[in-house]
């Protein structure tokens, strides 16, 4: 039994900490893609949708491949793995790559949340959107912009996947539903060690008060 907890926690909490391949981080790209402030207001689905997917990805990815990219709905769905194939593992799009221009709006557009529509202009920030005690919520909030950069994979802690199917058959027990106490998923973002979850030697932040709390009450609630 207390071997199978080590293999447990030595898995869950060191997977960022060991890398198959060079694979640039968040803050990596960061530095790389960012556009200034008043650029990103003008950011929007149906810019994104002219500029990257209508030209680069609906030939293959439409209605009859396996990962459809024809609507907000579906690229919304299909937002940690767009990010993944494309900035992590680089494996999308096969033929045709992006240029550096489309690279630019892609991870802008993501990283500000993936909005449907652009910020009028001189208008105030919008505010954060509530993170919700959803799969979906957590998904687009939470793990996409602060988790896939390892956890997808063929990045380094390619062990611990997050979608939400995975996150219940893991056998690293990561979201047991109506038990968040001991869910591995939990106890990785509550810790306050070196171990937690996102790695602070990384340079990530802690998770905010508010994003453990949406995980925490997701799972308690059955993880639906």
């Amino acid at each position: 039994m207390k071997l199978s907890l080590f293999v447990i926690f030595f898995l869950l909490f060191s997977g960022c900490r060991y890398s198959r391949v060079t694979i640039p981080n968040n803050l990596d790209l960061n530095e790389q893609m960012s556009l200034p402030a008043e650029e990103k207001v003008k950011l929007s689905f149906n810019l994104l949708n002219q500029s990257v997917f209508i030209p680069k990805c609906v030939s293959c990815h439409g209605t009859s491949g396996g990962v459809n990219l024809e609507s907000y709905p579906e690229i919304i769905k299909n937002l940690r793995d767009i990010k993944s194939s494309v900035f992590m593992v680089q494996t999308m799009p096969k033929k045709d790559l992006l240029s550096d221009d489309q690279k630019r709006l892609l991870w802008n557009w993501i990283e500000i949340g993936a909005p449907l529509n652009a910020q009028k202009p001189g208008s105030e920030p919008p505010p954060p959107e509530p993170i919700q005690a959803t799969y979906e919520s957590i998904n687009k909030n939470i793990f996409i912009p602060k988790c896939v950069t390892c956890h997808s994979a063929g990045n380094s802690a390619w062990q611990v996947l997050l979608s939400r199917q995975e996150l219940l058959d893991s056998p690293l027990e990561l979201a047991l539903p109506g038990n968040p106490d001991e869910s591995g998923l939990v106890i990785a973002v509550e810790r306050t060690d070196k171990k937690r979850m996102p790695p602070e030697k990384d340079g990530y932040s802690a998770l905010k008060d508010d994003e453990k709390a949406a995980i925490r009450a997701w799972i308690e609630a059955g993880a639906q």
